[in-house]
């Protein structure tokens, strides 16, 4: 798979806008505590917004908040919600989306668990726009493969109708 040109070929076209996935969900914090092993403060995705399971392509948001401890330190006079965290979002989203694929369904089961993931690689990433305080951002992901091991996403940030940042990351599932 050529992933420089599946990102050169989204830097300035939405992997899917949130009208366009046939599932619309309401899933917020909590429901997704069930399924994946994030934790506040590092859980970085406020709600699920919808899903297209056909497409494999998930839709979720967060705000991005003014007194966000990051924007301290990054930057004072400039504050800017950091690239690595961005790339994060997008991976908590692949995690979400992977639940719902393996289930083959879009509801958050009562039983649900977090499932045991690893971070292997960063397969490539670009940042276009800053993402900035006071926005909520949407979070785009689509699967691109899985391996019965690990498991690759191509995902973006989005923010004012503008592609903030976009990356492919891989993980392993332990379980």
């Amino acid at each position: 798979m050529d992933y420089e040109k599946i990102l050169r070929q989204y830097r300035k076209k939405p992997i899917a806008r949130l009208n366009d996935l046939s599932q619309k969900l309401h899933y917020n914090q909590n429901d997704i505590k069930k399924i994946i092993p994030h934790r506040e403060p590092f859980l970085l995705i406020d709600g699920i917004k919808a899903i297209d399971l056909e497409k494999e392509i998930i839709f979720g948001s967060r705000k991005i908040l003014k007194d966000d401890p990051v924007f301290k330190g990054h930057f004072p006079d400039f504050a800017v919600y950091p690239g690595s965290l961005q790339l994060e979002m997008i991976g908590q989203m692949g995690l979400c989306l992977s639940y719902f694929i393996f289930k083959k369904t879009h509801i958050i089961q009562p039983d649900a668990r977090p499932v045991n993931i690893r971070a292997t690689k960063i397969l490539g990433a670009c940042f276009l726009e800053p993402v900035l305080p006071e926005r909520e951002v949407g979070i785009v992901v689509q699967k691109l493969d899985y391996d019965g091991f690990t498991g690759k996403v191509f995902g973006q940030i989005l923010s004012d109708q503008k592609i903030c940042s976009i990356s492919i990351s891989e993980v392993c599932f332990l379980d």
